[in-house]
């Protein structure tokens, strides 16, 4: 394909922000359903969850008929817009195809699970609203989400990355890191001395904490109602 992922990322970006402004949402949170079903003109549905199996495994229940979103009833209000976002990244693919000359139909599973994945944290995080919201909350996860009480505070860190300001972003599940990415170079799966630090005080206290070991400082916070000890960490060079 003919254009590199910053091309992506910018016809996103664009076809998002015009979404939104269209849409007349001028700061979080982002409502995903109202927005698909009243904004969009994408159907909605409530249905009910799958049902167990004898084994106590959920039987895969089918689609309601007609194109929409479904969601089920036992999902979170976080897995709910996630869920409603989705239905509109998958509206809106096929005008990003098409600024970017690719053929609909054409494309394989793995690039559109790709898109959508750059469109769905876009949709709930739109870039101009969160740059409006740092002004207040700076770099606080646990602020920002108060803002963005759609998006979980999971993909409020991660979308972090797609700022100018260098950082390094981790997810720690039971003290093992489950992901670690940085916005300006690779970033290794190996925690730094300082974000290790950050890591053990969140722990001990379950309390968010700031850590400077060496050239790096580092906060991390808890994040709550998860079925393990989850932690993010945002990390950045003193020297920057």
């Amino acid at each position: 394909m003919e254009f590199s992922q910053e091309e992506l990322i910018e016809s996103i970006d664009r076809l998002v922000a015009g979404m939104i402004e269209r849409a007349g949402i001028t700061t979080g949170p982002v409502d995903a359903i109202r927005l698909a079903e009243h904004h969009l003109g994408i159907p909605v549905q409530f249905v009910e969850p799958a049902e167990e199996d004898e084994s106590g495994r959920r039987r895969p229940r089918s689609r309601p008929p007609g194109a929409g979103i479904a969601l089920t009833t036992d999902m979170s209000v976080e897995q709910r817009h996630r869920a409603a976002a989705g239905g509109i990244a998958q509206l809106m693919m096929p005008d990003v195809f098409r600024k970017l000359n690719v053929t609909i139909g054409a494309e394989s599973k793995q690039f559109v699970a790709h898109v959508r994945g750059l469109i769905v944290p876009r949709v709930l995080i739109p870039g101009r609203l969160l740059r409006s919201a740092l002004r207040d909350c700076k770099y606080d996860i646990p602020a920002l989400q108060a803002v963005f009480s759609t998006a979980s505070m999971e993909m409020i860190a991660l979308r972090l990355l797609d700022l100018d300001e260098p950082c390094v972003i981790a997810v720690v599940d039971d003290g093992v890191v489950a992901t670690r990415r940085g916005n300006q170079a690779p970033a290794p799966r190996k925690l730094s001395d300082a974000e290790q630090e950050c890591v053990e005080r969140v722990m001990e206290l379950n309390l968010p904490h700031r850590a400077r070991v060496g050239e790096w400082t580092v906060w991390g916070w808890p994040v709550p109602d998860r079925p393990f000890r989850r932690i993010l960490l945002r990390a950045v060079r003193d020297d920057v």
